[in-house]
């Protein structure tokens, strides 16, 4: 009688075996992922960022963690907030400023153009997608996530502008940021084609990303709001919006 292909091995081949076995036996359920930290934001800060082609201050503010008024006045940068590639953004001298302004620094919110105070009412917030939730907030997500199935639509939860619609972080091909308000930000990261551009105003419930329809497997989106930097449990807006 012939032995087992695997006990004719050496040793180290068979723990390689053994250990694709396990892998393909199931401990890893199809179709749930290992729970991993994909909010597109980054691990580290350094002292400073170099603008890249595409980049706006609003989507660096987002990837570092800072309130975007912040990372601004941190740098000496104007409404609205236009920068350049190759342009040094200093990160360092930002987080003292991600606090919330006092009254007295609130009039400094007047400098931003009126075209992009984009107000979201209270009980104005919507889902921004009817597919299943795959993952809720907190234990390291600082959003939700949805598993978009081919026919699931992407729109935005309130009314503002898009102030960046660009390359994604975190697995995600694509990242798309709306400004509200001057202190909520939404933001979108898919691997579906984008249907908007920057600069574009938008009201609620307006399609972000076109709706693919044939067979396709599941896919995730991840959502995220921001209030003056800090993200949000969306749940609580989109609950008191219905």
């Amino acid at each position: 009688m012939s032995r087992p292909a695997w006990r004719s091995r050496t040793p180290f081949k068979r723990a390689a075996a053994l250990a694709l076995a396990l892998l393909a036996g199931g401990c890893v359920q199809p179709g749930q992922p290992p729970i991993i930290e994909r909010s597109p934001a980054l691990g580290t800060v350094p002292d400073a960022y170099v603008v890249r082609s595409g980049d706006t201050l609003y989507a660096i503010a987002w990837r570092f963690g800072f309130d975007y008024r912040a990372l601004a006045r941190a740098n000496d940068i104007d409404a609205p907030y236009t920068i350049f590639q190759g342009q040094r953004i200093r990160l360092a001298a930002a987080p003292a400023a991600r606090a919330p302004q006092s009254a007295s620094a609130a009039p400094a919110e007047s400098a931003e153009p009126p075209a992009s105070r984009q107000t979201a009412p209270a009980g104005a917030w919507q889902a921004p997608t009817d597919a299943p939730v795959q993952r809720g907030y907190g234990d390291g997500n600082r959003g939700i996530d949805y598993r978009l199935s081919a026919g699931h639509r992407v729109r935005s939860t309130a009314a503002g502008e898009v102030v960046y619609a660009g390359s994604g972080l975190g697995g995600y091909r694509h990242l798309i940021i709306v400004k509200h308000d001057p202190r909520y930000l939404s933001a979108y990261s898919l691997n579906r084609p984008m249907a908007v551009r920057e600069g574009q105003h938008i009201k609620a419930g307006g399609q972000l990303a076109d709706n693919e329809s044939g067979e396709r497997r599941e896919e995730t989106l991840h959502f995220e709001i921001r209030k003056d930097g800090e993200p949000v449990n969306p749940a609580t807006l989109l609950d008191a919006g219905g």
